[in-house]
């Protein structure tokens, strides 16, 4: 599992954006999202920089915690 401070995160929208981005590159992710502190946490089988490149993608940048 991965957990990344996403700047950003401002509204249910971008929580949905990220979600729905996260769920294309692997449908079978798992995904926490507090959009309160701005942290995600990510179960896939992805890798940390598949997940950080697909967010980066969309306009929001991470960083690993």
């Amino acid at each position: 599992m991965y957990t990344l401070k996403v700047a950003k995160i401002a509204c249910g929208g971008c929580a949905a954006k990220i979600n729905t981005v996260l769920k294309t590159v692997d449908e079978a992710a798992e995904i926490v999202i507090d959009r309160m502190a701005g942290i995600i946490q990510v179960k896939s089988d992805l890798s940390l920089d598949e997940i950080r490149t697909a967010l980066d993608q969309i306009g929001y940048p991470t960083a690993v915690i």
